[in-house]
This record gives C-alpha cells, sequence and structure tokens, in this order.
C-alpha cells in the first residue's frame, strides 16, 4: 500500500512539473491567471443572479438558491477535507516551482477552486444539457490553471472535481425535485429540467 502511494505521489509530481514548467507559454502567463481568478466570474455573474431572484419567477429563484447552496457547500466540504489532510501546496513542498500568483499558507487537497468551478458545472449541466460541453470545459480549464500557477497537484484538481460533481448533481436534483418539473416530481423521463421548463405553461 505504501508502494502504490509512493507511485502514485511520485506521478503527480512528474505531472504537476510537466504542467508547470514544461507545458508553459507565453499566452497561457496571460490567460491562466485570469481564469483562476474567481473575481472575473463572481463580479458578472452576482448582477445576473441579482436580477433573478427580484424579477425572475419561483423556478429562477430555486435555480440561483441552489446553486448559491451548491458552491457553499462544496466549498465547505472541500475546506474541511484540507484541514484533515493537511497536504503542503506544491509551490510550499518543492524546488523549482514557476509561481505565477500568490502562494497561500492553506493546505493544497483538494482543490477549492476545481471544486466550486465542477459544482456548478454539474449543476448548471443538469438543466442546460446543451452547454453540458462548454460548462465542463470551463471548469476543467479552471483546473488545470491550479496547476499551471504553480499552486496546486494534480491530484488535487481531482479530488475537487469529483467533489464538486457530486454536489452539483445533487443540488441540481435537489432543484429539479423543488420545483417539481415533469408528471412527477423527480421524474427525469420527460427530459432536462430545461426542456420541461419550456413545455410548461
Amino acid at each position: 500500500m505504501n508502494h502504490f502511494a509512493d507511485v502514485v505521489g511520485q506521478m503527480d509530481r512528474a505531472a504537476f512539473v510537466l504542467i508547470n514548467s514544461g507545458l508553459r507559454h507565453v499566452l497561457l502567463d496571460v490567460l491562466m491567471p485570469f481564469v483562476s481568478d474567481k473575481w472575473n466570474f463572481v463580479v458578472p455573474a452576482t448582477p445576473v443572479a441579482i436580477y433573478l431572484l427580484v424579477k425572475g419567477g419561483r423556478r429562477s429563484r430555486v435555480v440561483v438558491l441552489c446553486a448559491v447552496l451548491a458552491v457553499i457547500c462544496a466549498d465547505a466540504s472541500a475546506t474541511v477535507l484540507r484541514n484533515h489532510f493537511q497536504r503542503p501546496r506544491p509551490c510550499q513542498a518543492l524546488q523549482g516551482v514557476r509561481l505565477l500568483v500568490g502562494c497561500s499558507d492553506t493546505f493544497s487537497f483538494p482543490s477549492n477552486h476545481a471544486t466550486n468551478a465542477f459544482a456548478l458545472a454539474a449543476f448548471f449541466a443538469v438543466y442546460f444539457r446543451r452547454l453540458a460541453i462548454p460548462l465542463f470545459f470551463l471548469a476543467a480549464l479552471v483546473g488545470y490553471s491550479r496547476i499551471y500557477l504553480g499552486v496546486h497537484y494534480p491530484t488535487d484538481v481531482l479530488g475537487g472535481a469529483v467533489l464538486g460533481l457530486l454536489f452539483g448533481l445533487v443540488f441540481g436534483a435537489a432543484a429539479s425535485c423543488w420545483c417539481g418539473w415533469g408528471t412527477r416530481p423527480c421524474d427525469a423521463s420527460a427530459g432536462s429540467p430545461a426542456e420541461r421548463f419550456s413545455r410548461r405553461p
């Protein structure tokens, strides 16, 4: 078991070095800090969410509230896990890391950025299936940026992605049941919530 953990750890560090240093590019040096900054997404999304809460119907309010709850719960769970595992960040533990942003003093596993991004991607993919590919691509890009910038290992991002997916799908299903889309609440046979929503008066 210890040998397996050592092999996985070596592969994790090798993949980190490859992404952080071996695949660097001047364009990525500009793009990745932008993608990794959560405020570049929070600021434009906030007025939209407020508008839907104030002017939208019941379904819009449910979707916004459940999306926010999904992120809050996913982020809190990731923080609990990080404090439990207490894994140092690569920028704290390794020599020669190419660090493009500040190295936080918090722990590394799992990545909160990846957790939150995949929670939102999974949540909205439940409602807008046609947008699933771009949503998950953006979430993966956020996770990749954390490795490229030197602040997370690949397994940190993978762990966050799995955790985020769970919360996103659970809260997406909860919102669907709450609104009672379909013939019966939680009945997925009639298509996605967005499709069912468009067919209802």
